[in-house]
């Protein structure tokens, strides 16, 4: 349970006093939560005479048509223009509710006004209401996209700390958020704390700090925590043996990246083709016919057939000579593909 609720404002208000930057414009802010395409102008328009027209009855509607239209500009990412509205609805003397408050802490922080984001979560608490996991994980990432990274550290555990839960959400973000700003160590830390509060650590909190470690060309570690995800049993993504590889690549060992490519394919993993070869080519492996076949294999069983050409395609241009596994794994992918009469005899 929480704690009195003047001690939670109390902490609360601390937060909405720091000094965190307001930037005009936030970075991936369209992944705070997910929003669709901008409406045109004229649609945004609208919805802003809706709004004043509503403001202006001598008995104007119920907040929930109020939301409607600030959680559709917040789903199409108009922010500031959701954030004014707020402000005139507060100055008619209308009160907000929960949904309210939240549409708001997400707008605020799509725009990094993280001053204001947590102003709004104290007026959450002296509503008696209590945010939910959703809007505490916004204002956790909010805090990250600003640079924040301490504060996004002190504000998730004083959350805690007053009896409140996270999800895996939150902590894939903490671990991204340090992993990005160079401190992969806390972020094994809290991919060690996690189970604790009832988290399963999933394959995003491990490729991120996988990632890391192999940028740092600590690759032995990173190859440690792959052994303990698969001993799990967390299915690898395509991010996960990409930073594997080209840890390897680094640190020269072409042979053991070729086989993890090959490994790769055989888990039904897509390769990044373009960030695979690139990443050898860099570290100048020299590319063989294996290596062809063994990514020509994992874009047929993902039925990407311009892919597959144009890998068939640089294999001549590289003299390199197809052998029978390159032609069985060709035609088997285009026949499958429906696209084995026209393709095949184009690229041969």
């Amino acid at each position: 349970m929480l704690s009195s609720s003047t001690s939670t404002i109390t902490f609360i208000f601390r937060y909405s006093l720091l000094q965190i930057p307001n930037f005009v414009s936030f970075p991936s802010s369209s992944s705070l939560h997910s929003h669709s395409e901008p409406p045109s102008l004229r649609h945004v328009d609208e919805a802003v005479d809706s709004f004043t027209r509503m403001l202006s009855m001598r008995r104007p509607p119920s907040i929930i048509q109020f939301n409607k239209i600030l959680g559709s500009l917040a789903k199409t990412n108009h922010f500031p223009t959701a954030i004014s509205l707020f402000q005139q609805l507060q100055a008619r003397g209308i009160a907000p509710d929960l949904f309210t408050l939240s549409i708001v802490i997400n707008c605020c922080c799509g725009v990094g006004r993280m001053t204001l984001a947590f102003s709004v979560l104290a007026k959450i608490f002296r509503m008696d209401y209590q945010p939910d996991t959703v809007t505490l994980n916004t204002l956790v990432k909010g805090l990250f996209l600003c640079g924040s990274v301490e504060k996004a550290v002190r504000f998730h555990d004083r959350v805690l700390s007053h009896g409140f839960h996270f999800n895996q959400v939150t902590y894939g973000t903490l671990i991204n958020g340090l992993c990005k700003t160079g401190r992969t160590s806390a972020a094994i830390q809290v991919l060690r704390k996690i189970p604790r509060y009832g988290i399963a650590p999933n394959v995003f909190m491990y490729s991120a700090i996988i990632d890391s470690l192999c940028k740092d060309t600590l690759v032995s570690q990173a190859f440690h925590l792959y052994s303990e995800m698969l001993a799990k049993g967390i299915s690898p993504n395509v991010i996960t043996y990409s930073s594997l590889i080209f840890g390897l690549c680094l640190e020269g060992q072409y042979k053991e990246a070729i086989d993890l490519l090959s490994d790769m394919v055989l888990r039904n993993v897509t390769p990044n083709a373009k960030f695979v070869f690139n990443t050898m080519a860099q570290s100048r492996v020299s590319l063989n016919v294996r290596s062809y076949n063994i990514m020509i294999n994992g874009f047929c069983k993902s039925k990407m057939v311009d892919e597959t050409l144009n890998l068939f395609e640089e294999m001549h241009s590289k003299d390199l000579v197809p052998n029978t596994e390159t032609y069985n794994t060709l035609i088997d992918g285009l026949s499958k593909s429906k696209r084995i009469s026209c393709d095949f005899r184009a690229s041969c």
